[in-house]
């Protein structure tokens, strides 16, 4: 999947993240959804959906372990 930021601190790229990640859960909604190499991500889609800004910023900073 085609996400990437750049920013200098982590909260700006993180936020940035995250509206990369809605814009391309949009765009799967309005198209990307018919292509072959989109078609497996109707999850991640999904999660992005039914998730708010803190959610996914919890998801995304969430330490391993």
């Amino acid at each position: 999947m085609p996400l990437a930021v750049e920013a200098p601190e982590l909260d700006t790229a993180v936020a940035a993240l995250i509206d990369a990640m809605r814009e391309y859960a949009a765009d799967w909604q309005d198209h990307l959804h018919a292509a072959v190499d989109h078609r497996g991500n109707a999850d991640f889609v999904q999660f992005v959906e039914l998730s708010s800004d803190e959610q996914l910023r919890e998801w995304l900073t969430a330490a391993g372990g």
